[in-house]
């Protein structure tokens, strides 16, 4: 069915606001613009509200210890192991935690669900969209989109307890890189058995998914918080050439010209807490204006539960209060982690043959008091 929003403005993100109207079905934008000339069987009056792409956020636990329960649903951290490469996301997802609605209303339509930072490899996250299904394989975009890892103090603090290693900085980035020879030694054996026609009998779910990393099939997604485990990551990068998103990049400013250097994007946040552990000592809004001094892509993210999804649009525009542009903050939550999740050809913008996930705003999402009045998942929405 053919639908379109007229009498609003609309912010494309790739190009300059403007008064206008669009045109879409349940699939795909067919046509943007100030008046667009196809037919629709049913025409929605925006009020003059502010037209958006939906907020897509680039790292989240969401589903993963939903809202409302305690440990028994705390499925964040697989802690048995400091290698836990093969556990999967989706296998714990909770599709009916109320945390994904809540998010919605604050316009996030989209999701990268990741494990959490315990330990030095973490497991297989995935992309997640809003519906009002609660059946998983509606909601999945794409499945295994990156491996989780973290440096710092949570896996120290971690395994501390557990007598093993790592309990250093130096341990945590020896656990990866023997990961990560590990996956090559894993390599070699199945492309010797393919050589020689032998059938290969040694399947490793954790090696296999070394070996998705190391072919550049996903990126490694490194849990970093100070200027050193940045570097740390940035060594690792360049040894086994793989790519990867920093995640966190609180000291980001410190360390802006390596990142820029190395074409390494980051999810920054959240910042709208305090600062209980080190890591967080020079913590900032001011790290957005930084990012995007340097030509950094960045996007911002919730850590949901850690800070809810549905007021990440407060953070970012704390970032504007703090030095960034409106425009880069608004590309933060839109296009440029659609970039960084490699999801750009489809959404982050509103142009014709994206996927629609929009919203309907009663005034700026960085404005506390605006609403999201209307998407086109729930239709029309009251408070």
């Amino acid at each position: 069915m053919k639908k379109r929003i007229t009498n609003v403005k609309i912010f494309p993100i790739s190009s300059e606001p403007f008064e206008g109207e669009l045109l879409f079905d349940e699939s795909s934008i067919l046509e943007v613009g100030p008046k667009v000339q196809g037919t629709a069987e049913e025409t929605l009056d925006g009020k003059g509200g502010l037209l958006m792409p939906g907020f897509i956020d680039g790292h989240s636990h969401i589903g993963l210890m939903p809202e409302g329960y305690g440990w028994e649903y705390d499925d964040v951290n697989e802690y048995s192991d400091p290698v836990t490469a093969d556990v999967r996301c989706m296998d714990a997802f909770v599709p009916t935690d109320m945390g994904i609605e809540e998010s919605a209303r604050g316009g996030v339509m989209m999701y990268c669900v990741l494990p959490g930072s315990a330990n030095p490899v973490g497991g297989l996250g995935f992309i997640a969209k809003y519906t009002r299904s609660n059946l998983l394989e509606d909601k999945v975009i794409r499945a295994d989109c990156g491996l989780k890892m973290a440096t710092g103090e949570n896996p120290k603090r971690v395994y501390q307890e557990y007598k093993k290693m790592p309990v250093t900085r130096m341990g945590t980035a020896a656990v990866m890189r023997k990961f990560f020879f590990d996956g090559l030694n894993y390599m070699q054996k199945k492309e010797k058995a393919e050589k020689e026609g032998k059938p290969f009998s040694e399947t490793d779910l954790k090696m296999e998914v070394a070996q998705l990393v190391l072919e550049k099939e996903i990126p490694a997604r490194i849990h970093c918080h100070r200027a050193e485990d940045m570097l740390t990551a940035i060594r690792i990068k360049k040894e086994f050439d793989i790519n990867i998103v920093i995640e966190h990049a609180t000291e980001l400013i410190k360390v802006a010209d390596e990142l820029k250097q190395n074409e390494i994007p980051v999810f920054l946040g959240p910042y709208m807490g305090s600062r209980p552990k080190v890591e967080l000592r020079e913590m900032t809004y001011r790290t957005y204006g930084a990012a995007e001094k340097a030509g950094i892509l960045f996007g911002c993210m919730s850590d949901h539960p850690v800070f809810p999804a549905e007021v990440l649009r407060i953070q970012a525009g704390l970032g504007v209060q703090y030095g960034a542009s409106e425009k880069a903050m608004l590309e933060s939550l839109t296009i440029n982690p659609a970039k960084i999740l490699q999801l750009e050809e489809s959404y982050g913008t509103l142009e014709e043959g994206k996927v629609p996930m929009m919203c309907l705003w009663d005034g700026h999402p960085f404005d506390a008091r605006s609403r999201v009045v209307w998407n086109n998942v729930d239709g029309w929405l009251s408070r």
